[in-house]
């Protein structure tokens, strides 16, 4: 029996602090607050769908025209792309895994003076399986304080090794992104999934149409400055060698269904991911762990 935002804010709320409530759709919804400010997150999918630290407007980008409903993934916020970025081989599977499409369970909650935080956990199921053959654990840690940090664990549980390839993709919201630059990449070496071209990024990072390119960061982060809202947003992360830069653009913004005709213009991703080549395999009984931070500083 699946249990009720009670029951959920008997045993792992506080109030003030912490609380779960149902939304639509009968998706359950958990409020973290901390002294530094808010967050708000998704138990389906352990989507964060907000996120605004004390003094700012949100951090996070979320789409006017996401849908909000099982089976769908949300558009925006920072999606779990698990246990693949990307398509998948097999046509028929779900657009980056399954994990952003599957009901996760609360594990635990915690609490200190300056942070708030809790942890989701997905095991797999006779429904999982359907998409993926193997057993595995895993665990999605979310810490509200001064920064919000994501530490996403996989352990194989399976009796044989698994290869997954996996991200974080936040959506960073922007005033507008012809104005917006990124900061951190300067000497990265970069494959762009567009046309093919490999090179070396110089400078700044400015976005002038469609980008989707796989960076080789030279040290594991980077910063969004965006002079409209007068703010750096910067993503620190861990356990991946790669960041891929995400935009749509008009014409794939049109293209898609859930998100607005003019919505790529307030927006940009910044996803850390094991993907091209590193990809992570775990022998049974292995953890592996991807973290991310995202920090916002008034400018």
């Amino acid at each position: 029996m699946n249990p009720t935002a009670e029951h959920l804010n008997q045993r792992f709320g506080t109030p003030g602090r912490l609380v779960f409530r149902t939304g639509a759709a009968g998706l359950y919804f958990a409020a973290l607050a901390s002294r530094y400010g808010t967050c708000e997150l998704s138990l389906y999918g352990a989507h964060v769908l907000n996120y605004r630290p004390l003094g700012h407007v949100p951090v996070l980008f979320m789409s006017e025209q996401s849908r909000v409903e099982r089976g769908a993934p949300f558009r925006g916020g920072i999606p779990v792309c698990w246990p693949w970025f990307g398509p998948a081989a097999d046509p028929g599977l779900p657009l980056h895994g399954f994990a952003r499409i599957t009901e996760w369970c609360v594990q635990a909650t915690a609490y200190a003076s300056d942070s708030t935080e809790i942890t989701l956990a997905l095991g797999d199921t006779a429904a999982t399986r359907r998409f993926w053959p193997h057993a595995f654990a895993l665990t999605l840690r979310i810490v509200l304080a001064q920064s919000l940090s994501l530490e996403l664990t996989t352990e194989n549980r399976d009796t044989r090794p698994f290869t997954v390839s996996q991200a974080f993709h936040p959506y960073l919201r922007v005033r507008q992104i012809m104005d917006a630059t990124v900061r951190g990449l300067d000497g990265a070496s970069y494959r762009d999934r567009l046309s093919g071209h490999q090179g070396e990024q110089a400078g700044l990072l400015n976005i002038r149409g469609e980008t989707d390119r796989v960076f080789t960061p030279r040290a594991p982060a980077c910063a969004l400055h965006d002079p409209g809202i007068g703010r750096d947003i910067t993503v620190t992360f861990r356990g991946t060698r790669r960041l891929v830069v995400w935009n749509p653009w008009i014409d794939k913004a049109r293209a898609l269904s859930d998100f607005g005709d003019d919505e790529y213009a307030r927006m940009l991703c910044l996803e850390p991911a094991n993907t091209d080549g590193d990809e992570i395999t775990l022998a049974p009984g292995e953890k592996h762990t991807l973290s991310l931070a995202v920090q916002a500083t008034l400018t």
